[in-house]
């Protein structure tokens, strides 16, 4: 999710394939395709999701989140929350470590990073709420201070939302440099003269990386393909590796492919009724009108219109994260005759003009249209402007306050999704700062809750915004990964994590989806992600 890019001709591509026909290794070059580039190769100002890959593989995080829903040292061999409440947070560093540039990996360096990022807020900034700062308080350790609790700091200090990401002091001293070149510890660096930013990245290894064994490839190229089509065809020719331009539509046609498909880190598309106070959309300040939108979708339809990998859903929480709930899924039956009455009660007998901005990104526009058409049965007339991949053309738009909703995909587990939704006032996908009393108190007791409440916590967040109607979920998707002659794959988790640093050359069992078991294991305060 990230800016729009031209399609490209498979043909100019210009890739070198990984392996040959035979499935022998020809060179050590690892090709990926993403649907468009990252937002930034600044850490601080880069978003989510599997644009992480150039970060993941030139930043090496504090944490590392793994695909099977553990976390495991990275910079840092231990960590913890000390005492009550979820305000303090130590980490010992891992010795000797160095960043590519020679220069040690230290507290004050670890200190420095995290107090930068506090200070230069970007599009992750949500999920750093209620830190105040770090400091060194050791040889080896660091200490990061709160404000308010924020019980999922192992998740935030991973490389799944950038703030692990630690930069060395040469790159803090000059922070522009981090726009265009890379200052991590990670296994691989960027290779300025043999990238175009914008089209491609080339990654080489980092001479300095403290794990040689991980280094598995000699070279690792990124390759923005912006239309899935064409990235599946990239993949079946041997230009690239791996497809991280996959979606669930083409899954099928990826196995016959012979490519392995990966499934995994599932999340909810969902209307976001942005204008919860009625500042340019007036209906939308109407709690009522917003449950009835919610009545007006035919949740079960859609989900079979949009074809394999979508089910309908009628919750904010995808099955199999913490803040699920079963009981939850009729809270809003679909109702059109219903929903146009409470529209009448509220006061608009006629139904109203609504403006929706959106993404083409992971077919979040095709989901609009059809919401479109379902909400023009009861007299909602809605209109949408589509800004491609562009994210920062998005971010743009959200920030005008001139659309009252926006079709998008809600993170999980509860309390991420919270911050990175509605909970934090930095959020772009809360335009509008909504606030609601209940939704507040709801936040702040999954953000103190002791393990062992977690889980009840979370289920009464979900419930309470769900009542709220601040969302329209629809239906719950998967991500996907397609590669082909690629060992070591592992699966897609249900926290996004995917084990990069374990891909190696070779043949995988095709046809096969493997995603992560749907267990319960993200619940934040603990050593695990999400």
């Amino acid at each position: 999710m990230k800016r729009a890019v031209s399609a490209l001709a498979i043909a100019a591509l210009g890739l070198t394939a990984c392996s040959s026909a035979g499935g022998t290794p020809t060179d050590r070059t690892l090709t990926v395709a993403l649907p468009a580039p990252p937002e930034s190769l600044n850490p601080g100002q880069n978003g989510s999701g599997a644009q992480g890959i150039v970060h993941w593989l030139t930043y090496e995080p504090l944490i590392r989140a793994k695909s099977d829903g553990t976390f495991a040292p990275a910079l840092a061999t231990s960590w913890k929350y000390v005492g009550k409440g979820n305000t303090r947070f130590e980490l010992t560093l891992r010795p000797g470590v160095k960043f590519a540039d020679g220069t040690a990996v230290d507290p004050a360096a670890v200190a420095a990073t995290i107090n930068y990022y506090l200070k230069t807020p970007g599009s992750m900034s949500p999920f750093l709420t209620g830190i105040t700062g770090a400091k060194a308080t050791g040889e080896q350790t660091v200490r990061v201070d709160l404000s308010s609790p924020n019980p999922m700091l192992p998740y935030v200090f991973s490389q799944l939302v950038n703030w692990g990401d630690v930069i060395s002091p040469a790159g803090l001293k000059n922070p522009g440099q981090l726009t265009t070149r890379t200052f991590g510890a990670g296994p691989y660096t960027l290779d300025t003269s043999a990238t175009v930013a914008g089209d491609h990245y080339t990654l080489v290894k980092n001479r300095n990386y403290h794990d040689p064994s991980a280094q598995r490839w000699d070279k690792v190229v990124i390759k923005v393909i912006s239309d899935p089509n064409s990235a599946l065809q990239a993949l079946n020719s041997g230009q690239i590796d791996v497809d991280l331009n996959a979606t669930a539509t083409l899954s099928s046609q990826a196995k016959g492919m012979g490519a392995t498909v990966l499934s995994g880190d599932p999340g909810v598309i969902s209307l976001y009724l942005l204008d919860r106070d009625g500042k340019t959309v007036p209906a939308l300040g109407e709690q009522k009108v917003r449950q009835a939108l919610n009545h007006a979708i035919d949740r079960n339809a859609l989900a079979k219109a949009l074809g394999t990998g979508y089910d309908p859903t009628g919750q904010l929480a995808p099955q199999g994260t913490d803040g699920h709930d079963p009981a939850l899924e009729k809270t809003y039956p679909y109702d059109p005759a219903k929903a146009k009455k409470m529209l009448a009660d509220a006061g608009y007998p006629d139904g109203f003009d609504l403006k929706i901005v959106d993404l083409s990104t992971f077919g979040l526009n095709v989901v609009s249209q059809a919401i479109v058409a379902q909400l023009a049965k009861v007299g909602v007339r809605a209109t949408i402007t589509n800004v491609g991949n562009d994210l920062n053309k998005y971010v743009a738009e959200l920030g005008s306050r001139k659309y009252g909703a926006t079709t998008f995909r809600l993170a999980n587990p509860m309390f991420a999704s919270a911050l990175f939704n509605f909970a934090g006032a930095a959020s772009p996908l809360n335009p509008y700062q909504s606030r609601s009393p209940e939704i507040a108190g709801a936040f702040t007791g999954l953000a103190a809750a002791p393990a062992d409440r977690q889980k009840t916590a979370a289920q009464n967040l979900n419930k309470t915004v769900l009542d709220q109607a601040w969302f329209v979920p629809i239906t719950t998707v998967h991500n996907y990964i397609f590669a082909k002659k690629i060992s070591g794959l592992g699966t897609y988790g249900s926290n996004g994590a995917i084990d990069v640093l374990s891909w190696t050359p070779g043949n995988t069992a095709a046809q096969t989806t493997r995603s992560n078991p749907q267990r319960n294991t993200d619940r934040p305060g603990s050593h695990r992600p999400r």
